[in-house]
């Protein structure tokens, strides 16, 4: 009898932590390179358990119908907009994600970016190695974190402990999330509409996943709303920010500033002017990443893995509503190594 099939679509990292847990519960990791829907439907023919790591792994309805074997996709990450969630339902497959992998690794660089937004950082680190020093006009000023707000969009786990990092600063918090009706006690956030977020911030953090709902969620008009000294942080998805409107708002000075690590295209063309507009800080898409992180992420698939084979739920499906097409155990009564 042949040992189920674990499929690697997109092979980027060392898989050690996994191949030993999957050959532990009797199945065989397979490692390839498919990146479109027709080599992805060869690798995996008889594969009971597909991995993804890109964002843009094209598993769509074609693709699941195609795999009668298939009983999981696990997703490298948070995002799984590429993933038929529908689909995958309806034909009984579990989409499952790690969800708390780089919560605190992206909380530390939105907070960062926070920080250097408002304090400035990177146009006096500009300025200080250009040979300047004092003389220049500050547009918008320096102002006292204690005297400004906050405004997070998502009330997720990363918004959330965004939250808990900045109240040290006496900032002022508020936080819009459609799917939120209340925030606990002690959070020391006040939950408003998405326009009085726009409105009354000086840094609007984004935290939400990209989905038909929330593409372009900042655009024009939403930008118009903000105050014209107020920063936007984007540590989410870059299609939740509608780029050429923010350039616009951005080289026409409505905005005190831009600080992203995700863009509507990436890598970041080498002629976007987000590579150039002194109101922009740019990193490269790499707020989750951290060794820690990285040990977290292939120790959190390895066990979804390893739970599907064994007949239980991973620890984060993202369809928890799908009837499975084996029944699964509670992911609570699971425990590695059988």
């Amino acid at each position: 009898m042949s040992r189920p099939q674990v499929v690697n679509t997109d092979c980027n990292f060392s898989y050690d932590t996994e191949k030993k847990q999957i050959e532990s519960a009797g199945g065989e990791l397979v490692l390839a390179k498919a990146r479109t829907e027709d080599e992805i439907i060869a690798t995996c023919a008889t594969a009971k358990v597909v991995l993804i790591e890109f964002q843009d792994t094209p598993i769509t309805a074609r693709v699941i119908s195609a795999l009668p074997a298939l009983r999981a996709v696990i997703r490298y990450g948070v995002g799984i907009e590429s993933v038929d969630q529908p689909e995958a339902t309806r034909r009984g497959v579990v989409v499952a994600n790690t969800a708390d992998f780089c919560t605190e690794e992206v909380s530390d660089h939105a907070a960062a970016l926070l920080l250097a937004s408002a304090r400035k950082i990177c146009f006096f680190d500009r300025t200080v190695r250009a040979g300047g020093w004092q003389q220049f006009k500050l547009d918008p000023p320096l102002r006292r974190l204690s005297c400004m707000t906050l405004g997070l969009v998502g009330w997720g786990r990363i918004a959330q402990a965004v939250a808990r990092k900045m109240q040290g600063f006496g900032i002022r918090i508020l936080v819009t999330d459609p799917f939120v009706q209340s925030l606990p006690a002690g959070s020391n956030a006040e939950l408003v509409s998405l326009d009085r977020v726009l409105r009354e911030s000086d840094l609007v953090s984004l935290h939400v996943p990209l989905s038909g709902a929330t593409k372009h969620l900042i655009g024009e008009d939403q930008l118009r709303a903000m105050k014209p000294t107020a920063f936007l942080i984007n540590t989410s998805r870059g299609g939740v920010v509608d780029q050429a409107a923010l350039v616009r708002a951005l080289e026409e000075n409505r905005l005190g500033g831009a600080s992203l690590d995700v863009f509507e295209e990436e890598p970041l063309p080498a002629d976007s002017p987000m590579r150039t507009l002194d109101k922009v800080i740019a990193t490269p898409h790499y707020a989750a990443s951290s060794v820690d992180s990285m040990a977290h992420l292939h120790r959190t698939v390895a066990d979804s893995i390893e739970a599907i084979l064994r007949g239980f739920w991973p620890p984060f499906p993202v369809n928890p509503a799908v009837q499975p097409r084996d029944p699964l155990r509670p992911w609570s009564e699971f425990r590695r190594g059988g």
